[in-house]
């Protein structure tokens, strides 16, 4: 029989992670929640230290434990393995024999780990690990030995189609309200400097044409696409503007822009998806115009996509509101 005790594994807790979990600490309103969202951001680092010592690669960046707007709202600790699901990672104090678990995070992960957090937040213990949850508060000595957690994994990556990166890159539309931005996403009057000579001509036209109807503050950010056809010379812009209308709530306008022609050209299309891949919105450019757009709303944590295509290119942007 194996104790339980001998796997358990120690790991320091860097000053680096305990600077990242105050400052999230301190974005919050309450003191409990605070509390809580330090203690969560500590577990999730941990865990991603040991598994990326197990070469197992993480996304703290695409983790709803990372999203400032769920840390308010929902008590998870979660981190997202690349191309494969979350791991929740839950925390206790020393000498406690239970973990909680929130029922908030029963469903939608690949397993749960549990973290034992010093008094002086200097050091953490990796207890162990969970296939499942279906309660409240899960005992200590009904963990698996963490070793369990890479085999979960093996054996789930074994058995999943694996994506290129590329489709995998998500920009995650909440963190934008708070002024981060993933790379490639520029300000438009960035994107449209004077040192593209090709376009440059084009930017007071275009600036002047993007619609700014709504009383919210919006924030806007833009991408160029090289949709790579000789014959069309196309070059385009995305450009993605998002106002926050409640705590969970955030309205999306996606629209294209032309940048190397007055109109756009013929048949290009604008394609919405949802999480599942299935046609949302969508809407095709006529020879007569100068931007298509779409409009849809949507609560933090969905996901979806954007494609953009023209004969046979066809482009894919991922987010996560």
């Amino acid at each position: 029989m194996v104790n339980i005790k001998d796997s358990f594994l120690s790991l320091p807790i860097a000053n680096e992670y305990r600077d990242i979990a105050r400052s999230f600490a301190s974005q919050q309103p309450f003191l409990h929640i605070a509390e809580r969202v330090q203690r969560n951001t500590l577990a999730v680092l941990i865990m991603r230290d040991y598994l990326e010592m197990m070469g197992i690669s993480t996304s703290l960046e695409t983790s709803n434990s990372w999203n400032p707007i769920v840390q308010i709202c929902a008590n998870v600790a979660d981190l997202d393995i690349e191309g494969l699901g979350k791991v929740e990672c839950r925390s206790l104090n020393e000498g406690e024999s239970t973990c909680y678990m929130p029922p908030e995070v029963w469903e939608e992960r690949i397993g749960y780990t549990v973290v034992q957090l010093d008094v002086n937040l200097r050091s953490a213990t990796v207890l162990g690990f969970m296939p499942h949850v279906e309660i409240d508060f899960v005992s200590i000595d009904l963990l698996q030995p963490i070793e369990s957690l890479c085999v979960a994994i093996a054996n789930l990556r074994a058995s999943t189609p694996q994506v290129s990166s590329n489709s995998r890159a998500i920009a995650n539309l909440s963190n934008w309200l708070q002024d981060l931005f993933e790379s490639g996403w520029q300000e438009l009057e960035t994107l449209l400097d004077g040192n593209q000579p090709q376009y440059a001509w084009r930017n007071r036209e275009f600036l002047s044409s993007i619609p700014n109807a709504s009383n919210l503050i919006e924030v806007r950010r833009g991408k160029l696409i090289d949709l790579g056809l000789e014959m069309f010379g196309c070059l385009v812009a995305l450009v993605i503007t998002i106002s926050q209308v409640t705590q969970n709530e955030t309205n999306i306008r996606l629209a294209i822009y032309p940048m190397t022609d007055t109109f756009l050209p013929e048949f290009l299309k604008l394609v919405i998806l949802d999480d599942a891949g299935n046609i949302f919105l969508q809407v095709q450019a006529r020879s007569i115009d100068n931007y298509i757009q779409l409009q849809l709303s949507g609560n933090t944590g969905e996901n979806f996509s954007v494609q953009v295509s023209l004969a046979e290119v066809l482009l894919t942007e991922n987010f996560v509101i």
